[in-house]
């Protein structure tokens, strides 16, 4: 899965970006699924908490048991 921040403005589809990935790197590393987000999770010292994404991209896409 991809999680991204587009730039202030802009606008792309998921398809877009698919297709602009399968341009630019190998077919095998094209994610499965996009998100497009506002910001990322952060922890007080301004890490992003990549736990805290897996977890909300598996309830927003119905992947938890």
């Amino acid at each position: 899965m991809a999680c991204i921040i587009l730039k202030e403005g802009e606008t792309m589809t998921v398809e877009e970006m698919k297709q602009y990935i399968l341009e630019h790197m190998a077919r095998h590393k094209v994610p499965r699924y996009i998100d497009f987000v506002e910001k990322f999770p952060m922890n007080a010292a301004g890490k992003i908490l990549k736990y805290k994404m897996r977890e909300e991209a598996a309830e927003r896409l119905g992947l938890k048991k």
